[in-house]
């Protein structure tokens, strides 16, 4: 059985008890970005996970991360915690589970980027991740990757952090008041056009994937909302901050 989790920023402890309340056995969790990891020293992190992963392991329970914007991505690029049991994975990879091929691609646009960018970082001086909550990394974005694209087949599922701009929310008459505020608040006058642009670009990722197969289902998270949009013959569900959803449900 497939589950898919929205973005947990940490709470580990959170995929623990799902599995005592379900009693999960014998499954998969596909957490879909903003998993949280690369906040503290990788030490203390691991630590943190290695409490999950035990219970993953005694249940039989795999427990597959995507990329965020709240995420270090050399972790994604290069997964240094080498567990059983919780896998980062990396942007375009594609699992097969359950007789599913599910595509994966990570990364979105921070609202919150200048709150997070610490002295140190403007500085130059800032080099591993351990500032805690403020830190903040450039390449956290979603990056388009038509050749890693456009051969794919007998891709059922797309799994993605940010979503298409015809899905929630509908951006294309503004960016509503929250957006708006941060950017009065900040100054970051640029973030308008890099998250319309990116919305922009998901849809074109999107379009080149169904030229090709049938995507009968897409996760994402980032918004922080419950959805579900049917479009184009893919139904595209948000999950809201540790919403946890199989489509038996």
């Amino acid at each position: 059985m497939i589950f898919y989790l929205g973005d947990i920023h940490g709470n580990f402890n959170l995929i623990n008890q799902y599995i005592k309340m379900y009693d999960l056995k014998d499954a998969h969790i596909i957490q879909v970005g903003d998993f949280g990891v690369g906040f503290n020293t990788f030490e203390k992190e691991k630590r943190l996970l290695q409490m999950t992963h035990d219970v993953l392991v005694k249940n039989n329970v795999m427990v597959w991360a995507i990329r965020g914007n709240h995420d270090y991505k050399p972790y994604f690029d290069n997964d240094p915690f080498e567990f059983t049991n919780i896998k980062l994975v990396k942007d375009y990879t594609v699992l097969n589970l359950e007789g599913k091929n599910i595509l994966c691609i990570g990364g979105a646009v921070s609202v919150d980027r200048m709150w997070r960018y610490t002295k140190a970082q403007k500085l130059g001086t800032y080099t591993t991740p351990t500032m805690g909550h403020e830190s903040w990394w450039p390449d956290e974005i979603f990056e388009l990757d038509i050749d890693k694209l456009k051969d794919l087949k007998d891709i059922n599922i797309m799994v993605t952090h940010t979503a298409p701009d015809y899905c929630f929310p509908d951006n294309k008459m503004g960016l509503g008041l929250f957006v708006n505020g941060i950017i009065k608040d900040t100054g970051d006058v640029e973030l308008k056009t890099d998250l319309m642009y990116e919305r922009n670009q998901m849809t074109h990722a999107f379009q080149i994937v169904k030229m090709n197969n049938n995507i009968e289902h897409n996760y994402y998270g980032h918004f922080h909302k419950s959805d579900v949009l049917n479009m184009y013959g893919t139904k595209h569900r948000l999950l809201n901050v540790g919403e946890l959803w199989n489509e038996r449900d």
